[in-house]
């Protein structure tokens, strides 16, 4: 999950009132309760009555993302871990985030890096990365574009779990000594080489 230096708030929120669109079975949205009224919306119903159940003090709906019409501007905080990779309307669910959301609000969210996915070989990527199917991964580059469409600023975009990429310039950057160094001058998350991006973008 990303983690959000405070310099890149523009002022502290305390209680924030939270949504985790596309919640899967509700446990981020759990964690992300004690912090301020969440809310996880997500499509199955099978999933929602199972996170009611484990999470209480979280709010749970049943909608499909890409539709769902939230009160404009309620939010103060969309999260989206690993949504957008299985959905092929980005702009529409992320135009679902920004209605969510009051301006000066903030989106963080994960999702896979197409460009070290190519990177990896065929039998890494079907055997470790994608047992849970990633159909419609994006670039740093096109999800940029996509969040700017969508009435998002970015803010701060980073990666997670370095080292799989294997082809091009990925064999480089992941070698072992480079990786060494870079990680010893704090530099590592500066490379954007992770296979997950992550991203902080502000409503505007």
């Amino acid at each position: 999950m990303y983690i959000l230096p405070k310099a890149h708030l523009e002022t502290e929120i305390t209680q924030p009132r939270i949504c985790d669109l596309g919640c899967g079975a509700g446990w981020l949205t759990g964690i992300l309760s004690a912090f301020g009224p969440t809310v996880g919306v997500e499509l199955s119903p099978e999933a929602v009555e199972l996170a009611h159940s484990r999470y209480p003090a979280a709010q749970f709906i049943c909608a499909d993302a890409t539709t769902w019409d939230p009160e404009p501007g309620f939010f103060d905080v969309v999260v989206r871990q690993e949504v957008t990779e299985h959905i092929p309307d980005k702009h529409a669910y992320l135009q679902v985030a920004r209605r969510a959301l009051k301006t000066g609000g903030y989106l963080f969210m994960t999702t896979p890096n197409l460009s070290v996915l190519e990177a990896t070989s065929k039998f890494d990527r079907e055997t470790i990365w994608e047992i849970q199917p990633i159909e419609l991964p994006l670039r740093r580059a096109e999800l940029s574009e996509l969040l700017q469409k969508s009435g998002f600023q970015v803010m701060k975009t980073g990666s997670a779990v370095y080292g799989i990429g294997r082809f091009g310039i990925h064999r480089l950057v992941n070698s072992h000594k480079l990786r060494m160094v870079l990680r010893s001058l704090r530099l590592e998350q500066l490379c954007n080489f992770g296979l997950y991006m992550t991203t902080l973008a502000r409503a505007v």
